[in-house]
């Protein structure tokens, strides 16, 4: 799988692709409570769970014609730190917001 990777992921499609945040309405910065993404155009709420019983919500999932996303907040400070996207074919990608920009940290096939 060959793709030319850039600050915010594969060339024409983003580190999201293009459907993922099809039709949500993006905040111009992320507000208190729900799970925050950020984006080339804007702060998405994932509207995610508290999967560890803190009282945080922590871990949202999306999913889209591509696949499905699963973004985690590892700090507690209500914006994600590391998306996942397993892709309907057979591959996934595993990215970490750091300095304001997503970066690919791994990728490869699924099994």
């Amino acid at each position: 799988m060959d793709h030319d990777f850039g600050l915010f992921g594969p060339s024409g499609g983003g580190a999201f692709g293009p459907e993922l945040f099809d039709g949500a309405v993006p905040a111009e910065a992320p507000s208190p409570g729900g799970l925050w993404v950020h984006t080339e155009g804007g702060w998405f709420d994932v509207h995610a769970l508290d999967t560890d019983g803190d009282g945080l919500v922590d871990t949202g999932t999306l999913t889209d014609a591509s696949g499905t996303a699963v973004f985690t907040d590892l700090d507690a400070d209500g914006l994600a730190d590391v998306y996942h996207r397993v892709r309907t074919d057979g591959t996934f990608e595993t990215w970490r917001f750091s300095g304001g920009a997503w970066r690919l940290m791994d990728r490869g096939d699924v099994g």
